[in-house]
């Protein structure tokens, strides 16, 4: 990996755009969780953390949320232009996220439940960042997780290229000796478990608390939708739940939007091209 200077700590810049700021949340725990490993970063941009902005250039652009003003889209490609390695921090950056359910939705129509005049409001279609710009890694998930939070870090620090995860959620979950809830409790909602076809690296958190996988992590490699969804089907659930179990967090991934609209055969927000 080129670009960053190993002997020096790496000029780090935070960025949030349409989210929760859920992972810059996570971000802040990890410093008394992983010390070590922030103690790597130099932090010049980072309005959570500090109250004075630091005009300075930096080296890595960390960000967070999707994008879904014009602004956004512009704001973004200057980020781009001044990191030398830009990160997709977290589900909505990645895939959309919870904010992108709206893409599924007449716009005009969302819009009008949360202001008084729609047409004064410039927003667009939630999109992940790599939409507009190259993105040069991904740290998945709602929210992030430390232990892959830690081996990114060290990895660009170090120059090296870091582990990236192909396998699904069932390969940690069966790691755990959990139960598989998806055959446990057939029929029920809480069951529609998405760990087969969900990228791990998450250690199956929320299967191992007796939780669905609701796919925040986005679509492992060459996942099966079309099974995934006769599974679902064949248990008895919904064609609205399955739906939406697709939408709710990576419903913008190519496979994922494949999943729900398996059903209706409704035309997806829009097929994804990733920026060159």
């Amino acid at each position: 990996m080129a670009g960053i200077n190993t002997n020096n700590r790496v000029k780090t810049a935070v960025f949030k755009f349409t989210c929760c700021a859920g992972c810059q949340f996570a971000l802040l725990y990890f410093f008394d969780q992983l010390p070590e490993t922030l103690e790597l970063l130099d932090f010049v941009y980072f309005k959570m953390a500090r109250r004075k902005e630091l005009d300075e250039p930096y080296d890595l652009a960390l960000i967070e949320g999707g994008i879904s003003t014009p602004e956004h889209i512009e704001q973004l490609k200057r980020i781009r232009k001044q990191a030398k390695i830009l990160v997709a921090f977290g589900a909505c950056a990645a895939h959309g996220g919870v904010p992108s359910i709206k893409d599924w939705q007449r716009e005009l129509a969302v819009e009008a439940r949360v202001y008084p005049d729609p047409l004064l409001i410039s927003s667009i279609k939630v999109s992940p960042v790599d939409e507009f710009v190259k993105v040069d890694h991904y740290l998945r998930g709602c929210p992030i997780d430390e232990v892959e939070f830690m081996e990114l870090i060290r990895s660009i620090a170090a120059g090296k290229k870091p582990y990236i995860r192909e396998h699904p959620v069932c390969v940690e979950c069966k790691l755990r000796n959990n139960i598989c809830i998806l055959l446990m409790r057939e029929g029920v909602q809480e069951s529609m478990c998405l760990g087969p076809v969900t990228r791990a690296g998450c250690r199956a958190v929320c299967t191992s608390n007796m939780r669905a996988c609701f796919g925040c992590r986005g679509p492992m490699s060459n996942p099966n939708i079309p099974e995934m969804v006769r599974t679902f089907k064949g248990k008895g659930f919904s064609p609205k739940d399955i739906e939406m179990r697709f939408t709710e967090y990576s419903g913008l991934s190519n496979e994922f939007s494949e999943g729900a609209r398996a059903y209706y055969g409704r035309k997806a927000p829009y097929y994804r091209r990733k920026a060159a």
